[in-house]
């Protein structure tokens, strides 16, 4: 049966998500976008748009990571929007991933001001 199914579809999502941070994490791109990638799938099949941001975050990361942060900074603005359009920002304690991908996001497409500052 696998675990996709034993958890059903919106957990699957949520749990494929947290698993492409913990590759992005660890430097693995191509199992972070796969993960990511699943997950985005799972929670467009429920319709979940809090799911579907947290997919698009992880995408963000995992893109950043394979060095494409221009694609990296559309999908965290695409999350945020999603986001905002059923009134779900992401809480405080949950921002760790997404503060943490848009400042190496700012980084990468402005590395002149990142020397200035350290």
């Amino acid at each position: 049966m696998g675990i996709r199914w034993a958890f059903g579809r919106l957990s699957v999502g949520v749990l494929l998500a947290e698993l492409g941070f913990v590759a992005e994490q660890r430097g693995d791109a191509q199992s972070a976008l796969r993960l990511h990638t699943e997950g985005l799938a799972a929670a467009r099949a429920t319709g979940d748009p809090r799911a579907m941001a947290l997919s698009l975050e992880g995408l963000a990361g995992a893109h950043l990571l394979s060095g494409t942060p221009t694609r990296a900074a559309r999908l965290l603005t695409t999350a945020t929007r999603l986001r905002t359009s059923v009134n779900a920002p992401l809480p405080p304690a949950e921002r760790g991933d997404v503060d943490r991908i848009t400042a190496a996001i700012r980084t990468a497409n402005n590395p002149e001001q990142s020397t200035r500052t350290s």
